[in-house]
């Protein structure tokens, strides 16, 4: 009788030592992974057996898997690492964004695994691959996990969010506009990565088309103009919170802020309004006065802003114009008081002319000069900063529009600049022009398609180009349905040697960009 007890403790015995050998060799997957459990149970059960970080793929798979571009393959050597939370989100440097915080629909490993469009976009090759069959593929339920993950900040198991420690600094972002999807990409200026994007916009269904970016003196605020949306915005760039609105009038373009902060002008891109320019309290976000120009006898559709460093005068492009107009302000700031109109060459009346095209205005820091890119004539006409005259003209390829300037160069962005022997069907180039001598010294070619912003990063000595990629002439990384167009692209370029440092992929329609060195 007592044999039977004893053969079944040995059994229960042994029951308990194998769950424990395989509690040992099993651990919740949450526990190596840092994923949500969860999230692990898909990610590392169904995809980190293939996704692991392995340095032994093929070109092909490089890109069909999101590897990095070219460029980045000599000097980065990471590859989409499923196996570890941090892995995933800060080891991996390819061109597109796997996984963005707070927005699932930008998050490329979702478009990889998704299979149902109510769900999101879609890529093709599907992920994981159907073999032997679709049974092998993931189902809504497992989508459905991952989005609600990715919409809650992709934390790790502890609840911490990635990239949690540049919520108290506003230091080396990149402010990126997708002017097609009402969003700003925020991205990391030393490794490229997306971290963020910040919504914006009041319209639910309506785009208001994020435009042009200012970051505030103190660098504690960025500014946006929606130019389809009548308003300005501004965002704290450490946490991204909006801290408020300020209808304007229509088609507000671009924003030039005092030196202490504290008062901006908008320039407003249209013919049809009465309302050109806009003075406001920038710390208050209020309208403390407009310049009502119905007929555009002062300034006809102004785009390009240039505000002197004591904050007295305003100078601004008529787009349709031949000339220039200079503004006054009060010594108080609070209202403009007078213009002056400036012809683009001498001996000119102003008045409507449509050869010309001044598009944006910047001045240099020595207080030398200041310089107007004409995207119908295409020049840069330089002028003297102390007596508004003529000095230079510069001729550029075709359509120069945004620029920048650093190191005693400025950088051009001439948008509709066509070479099909060195880029295909890409348009646009950028203009190096030489300021002390005041010649132009190259074109750089050959790389985005339609670019819309412009900046340098002093630190790393890095020009940031953003591109609109409208008709995607500059292929995104993957075909995706659902999408309402091409992907937006940033490239990110060595000075002096312009060597392409990255590429990455945004959200619709790249434009004004604004950095944080």
């Amino acid at each position: 009788m007592k044999r039977p007890r004893l053969s079944f403790w040995l059994a229960g015995l042994w029951a308990l030592l194998l769950g424990a050998c395989r509690s040992a060799k099993e651990p919740p997957l949450a526990e190596a992974s840092a994923f949500p459990e969860p999230v692990a149970r898909i990610l590392v059960r169904r995809c980190a057996g293939c996704h692991n970080g392995s340095a032994f793929l093929s070109s092909e798979a490089e890109h069909d898997h999101g590897g990095p571009s070219p460029a980045e393959v000599s000097w980065i050597g990471t590859r989409v690492n499923l196996t570890r939370w941090d892995s995933l989100l800060y080891g991996y440097r390819g061109e597109v964004g796997m996984v963005v915080p707070g927005s699932p629909d930008w998050s490329h490993l979702l478009w990889q695994v998704n299979r149902f469009p109510h769900l999101g976009p879609t890529a093709a090759p599907i992920m994981p691959p159907p073999v032997p069959d679709s049974s092998n593929l993931l189902t809504a339920e497992d989508i459905e996990v991952l989005r609600t993950w990715i919409a809650q900040g992709a934390p790790n198991k502890e609840g911490q969010v990635p990239w949690a420690d540049r919520l108290t600094t506003p230091h080396r972002k990149a402010f990126v506009c997708a002017a097609g999807s009402d969003l700003i990409a925020v991205l990391d200026l030393d490794t490229y990565h997306i971290m963020r994007y910040i919504p914006v916009g009041v319209s639910p269904g309506a785009i208001e088309s994020p435009h042009y970016i200012q970051i505030s003196p103190d660098k504690r605020y960025l500014y946006v103009t929606l130019i389809g949306g009548a308003a300005i915005e501004k965002y704290r760039t450490d946490t991204y919170e909006k801290v408020g609105r300020l209808a304007v009038a229509p088609d507000p373009a671009h924003i030039e802020l005092s030196p202490d902060g504290r008062y901006a002008v908008i320039t407003h891109f249209t013919t049809t309004s009465p309302v050109k320019l806009t003075l406001i309290d920038a710390e208050n976000l209020r309208i403390l006065d407009q310049l009502n120009d119905p007929t555009g006898q002062v300034i006809l559709r102004p785009h390009g802003l240039w505000v002197t460093p004591d904050f007295r005068y305003a100078y601004v492009t008529a787009n349709t114009g031949n000339y220039i107009t200079r503004v006054e302000l009060s010594p108080d700031r609070q209202r403009f008081i007078d213009f002056t109109q400036i012809p683009l060459a001498p001996g000119l009346l102003p008045q409507p002319d449509t050869r010309w095209g001044p598009y944006q205005i910047i001045g240099e820091p020595t207080g030398q000069y200041y310089f107007v890119s004409c995207d119908a004539a295409n020049e840069v006409r330089v002028f003297r900063q102390a007596d508004d005259s003529l000095i230079a003209v510069i001729p550029t390829a075709t359509a120069p529009k945004l620029m920048t300037y650093a190191n005693n160069l400025l950088f051009v962005l001439c948008l509709k600049a066509s070479a099909p022997a060195l880029q295909g069907d890409k348009l646009g180039a950028i203009a190096v022009i030489d300021v002390q001598n005041l010649r132009l010294l190259t074109h750089i070619y050959n790389t985005g398609h339609l670019p819309r912003g412009i900046g340098i990063d002093p630190i790393r000595q890095q020009l940031w180009v953003s591109f609109e990629n409208l008709a995607g002439s500059d292929p995104p990384h993957h075909y995706v349905e659902g999408l309402a167009g091409s992907p937006g692209k940033v490239y990110v370029l060595a000075l002096p040697t312009f060597t392409l440092q990255a590429v990455r992929e945004i959200a619709l329609a790249g434009y004004g960009l604004a950095l944080i060195p």
